[in-house]
């Protein structure tokens, strides 16, 4: 279906996708849901649909016309482009009946295949060490480097690229490539459909600007790739932005590999088809690599190499030129850069999101009719937004007073965290796409509604007599570690690919829908209209706006399988097996990436050695212990504080009985939080005041809650539980300390000096009560 039967009505969308380390798998449940719907609405448009007559659907066309992303976003981009065009892969269905996942690619990249530590022994995942055997990888499995750029090859082997093993994602990418034929373009897509992906720059573009008394020298580090997808769509449609800005062109039909010459063919023409096949390969390759590029987290995952041209930041002959998302600047070339030689301009990349995490603009522009004005935002006239996935929506408090400390490596280690936080903040897109009656722009981010239970576990019920519902305080399982986290268990992507189908299935359902008097809507029958009219926006929710008020009826209505309810994924939790599969793996991938680092950059005979022995051999002193330690403490802390790890999930609440009456003092979320706070890298146990520290921010933890609840986590009908705590034989500065009952603190040395002494002071005390009495009215320390 072309635009030639599309209705005159039609609404242009946007889609951009925020970074999201391991939280993309919420972003492609997202999209892949948003796939399904569409697909079934045309569907349904061609009288596919049994019992449902195309006349009684909505009259207006929706297309998608612009898709961008950063990091995670960029990759779910790149692989959900390759999947719309696959013709071989058919959605999946779960066993009791549902869908599972519409687009398998998308399911498998994010789900199945990217992993910290995998199941099989022998499978690559993000632990495995082969990138550091010292064999380089074979040229169609590498996806360092864009095909134009010649790469050197060391014998020494390839170097320590990053700390995790970063070939896993070559051969997800690699193996989403593989298309055996593509299938016809979708009606709703863009004949040109555009796609954008932020990098950030190493190299560095040079500009100078002259001022009067000199010039004004500086690099811009902000960069994007922006490809044009053909053959993946039908929709004839215009872009002035994105039509009139350089891109690299690609063909859909180029994914398949091409039937040989029929024959007779020469060799010339033989070795012409396999050169020009090998080409469009490279086409599609170099777009993934710039998709893995923009997800070259910092240090984590590799940086890629990119290759362009200083022309690609000037003026084609067609007149195109790039364009900055930018009312000013978007319909003129903004200043040339200041080349010291013009040619190839390859350069090294790191995550996109490290300078912009959510694209939006690239999108906003997309969809614009005109460069200037911006989009319509009135729910009686819109006909076009933009859709934000933005998996990052549980709070995230400030550090606590006086954090981080002055001194440099304390400064140092918040520097990075504080430019991505940075990069995320975007107050003016997102405070209009949280507006009911703003319609030009929406947002969807993680929602996960909980039972309410009360300090004995039951049920809660509300005054109707139903189960009483509440914003569940983590909704992604995802979120943990950073963002990392996800990489830990596929239970934990699973959760979040489904609840990206059902939180994107809400919004259609709830938000993305406009009243009846837009002239998109009013030309639908009366029936349409009521059988495809929204659901009631929650009354916190309510808008103000006159239009918004009427009966809204959903931009994309839900027909076919989409109609049926997307399952809530229940909240995961892994094993204590599976945590205590992780330490060998994290130890095994420390060594290996530690002594590739020290040989690659320390020659010196004498240095080499010390270096190696401190940081792999010495058990007690050495740095591996403390990274290890570090690495452990930091992972199980997340689990038990977001409730991901069995044995967690019914620690008893702290209740307090007052005048008969009893209250609930800390739920089971703070007593998760205080439970994490008391496993420490230091695997030192924890007193009140050093766990009340670390929970700065919550004004129900109080002194005097904090020691009651490690208290009660002492108590006999603790034992045996896995939050069970137990109190150390020695204290610090008179305060008692505890520690998780399953990870006792080590004796050691130190700590058994620190038992005798203080069974001495303890034995002291007992015979000389006065004694003590005098010191501690003296102020002395203990």
């Amino acid at each position: 279906m072309t635009s030639d039967a599309a209705p005159t009505r039609q609404f242009h969308l946007g889609l951009t996708m925020s970074g999201a380390i391991s939280a993309g798998a919420y972003t492609a449940g997202v999209f892949d849901f948003l796939i399904q719907a569409l697909d079934e609405w045309e569907r349904a448009k061609q009288g596919g649909i049994p019992d449902l007559d195309p006349a009684a659907l909505p009259d207006h066309f929706l297309g998608i016309k612009v898709i961008s992303g950063a990091s995670a976003g960029a990759i779910t981009g790149a692989i959900g482009a390759v999947a719309l065009a696959d013709e071989g892969r058919t959605p999946r269905l779960f066993p009791k009946g549902g869908v599972q996942c519409w687009l398998p690619k998308l399911y498998e990249a994010w789900v199945e295949k990217v992993q910290l530590c995998a199941d099989a022994a022998g499978e690559v995942d993000f632990l495995s060490t082969g990138d550091l055997d010292g064999a380089w990888p074979k040229p169609d499995e590498d996806y360092f480097a864009s095909s134009k750029i010649r790469q050197e090859q060391d014998k020494k082997g390839p170097p320590a690229m990053s700390l995790l093993n970063s070939r896993l994602l070559d051969a997800i990418a690699h193996d989403a490539l593989k298309v055996a034929a593509v299938r016809a373009p979708r009606a709703y897509l863009s004949e040109n459909l555009h796609l954008y992906f932020t990098l950030t720059n190493l190299r560095g573009v040079p500009y100078r600007l002259a001022f009067t008394g000199g010039d004004y020298h500086m690099l811009s580090h902000g960069d994007r790739a922006h490809f044009i997808v053909t053959g993946l769509g039908g929709w004839r449609t215009q872009s002035v932005f994105c039509d009139g800005d350089l891109g690299a062109g690609l063909a859909a039909a180029w994914l398949a590999p091409p039937p040989p010459p029929a024959p007779p063919a020469s060799d010339a023409q033989i070795a012409a088809a396999v050169a020009d096949a090998a080409a469009k390969r490279d086409a599609w390759k170099d777009f993934t690599i710039c998709a893995l590029a923009s997800a070259a987290f910092p240090v984590g995952l590799s940086a890629r190499h990119v290759f362009a041209t200083t022309a690609d930041y000037g003026v084609d002959a067609q007149g195109r030129f790039r364009r900055y998302p930018d009312e000013t600047l978007a319909d003129t070339p903004i200043i040339e850069p200041n080349w010291a030689a013009k040619g190839d301009f390859p350069f090294m990349t790191a995550d996109g999101g490290t300078i912009d995490n959510d694209p939006f603009e690239y999108a906003r522009f997309g969809v614009k009719a005109d460069l200037k004005p911006r989009n319509d935002p009135d729910p009686a006239s819109a006909d076009r937004a933009v859709i934000m996935i933005s998996p990052f929506a549980e709070p995230k408090p400030p550090l606590a007073q006086g954090m981080p400390a002055p001194d440099v490596v304390s400064v140092f280690r918040r520097l990075m965290p504080s430019l991505i936080d940075q990069a995320r903040f975007k107050p003016g897109e997102l405070a209009l796409a949280l507006k009911p009656d703003h319609a030009s722009r929406y947002l969807i981010a993680p929602s996960r509604i909980e039972i309410a239970r009360d300090a004995a576990g039951d049920r809660m019920l509300d005054e109707t007599g139903r189960e009483k519902e509440l914003d569940a305080r983590y909704a992604i399982a995802s979120g943990l570690l950073g963002g990392f986290g996800g990489f830990v268990a596929r239970e934990f992507r699973d959760h979040d690919f489904q609840l990206g189908r059902r939180n994107c299935q809400r919004f259609l359902q709830t938000y993305f829908a406009l009243p009846g008097v837009n002239p998109l809507i009013a030309a639908s029958s009366d029936a349409a209209k009521r059988a495809f009219k929204a659901l009631a926006l929650p009354q916190t929710e309510a808008a103000p706006h006159a239009a918004t008020k009427a009966a809204r009826v959903c931009l994309i209505p839900l027909v076919g399988s989409a109609k049926e309810e997307v399952a809530a994924p229940q909240w995961p939790r892994i094993s204590q097996n599976a945590f205590d599969r992780l330490r060998p793996r994290i130890a095994r991938r420390y060594d290996k990436t530690t002594t590739a680092l020290i040989e690659a950059n320390i020659t010196n005979f004498v240095q080499y050695w010390a270096f190696r022995l401190l940081a792999t051999s010495f058990p007690l002193i050495g740095a591996k212990r403390l990274a290890l330690d570090f690495a452990d403490a930091a992972i199980l802390s997340d689990l038990i504080r977001r409730d991901q790890i069995e044995g967690f999930a019914d620690v008893p609440c702290l209740v307090e009985t007052k005048d008969g009456a009893t209250r609930v003092v800390l739920d089971r979320d703070r007593m998760r939080a205080i439970l994490a706070a008391v496993v420490h890298p230091s695997n030192q146990p924890r007193s009140a005041s050093m766990v009340l520290n670390d929970l700065k921010g919550d004004p129900a933890f109080v002194y005097q809650s904090v020691k009651d609840a490690l208290d009660r986590l002492t108590q006999p009908d603790c034992a045996g539980r896995r939050y069970a705590l137990m109190r150390a034989p020695w204290r610090a500065w008179e305060e008692e300390l505890y520690a998780l009952a399953a990870r006792p603190p080590r004796l050691g040395i130190v700590n058994a000096y620190r038992t005798v002494r203080q069974k001495i002071l303890d034995g002291l005390a007992a015979r000389f009560p006065g004694a003590r009495a005098r010191r501690e009215e003296s102020g002395a320390a203990p």
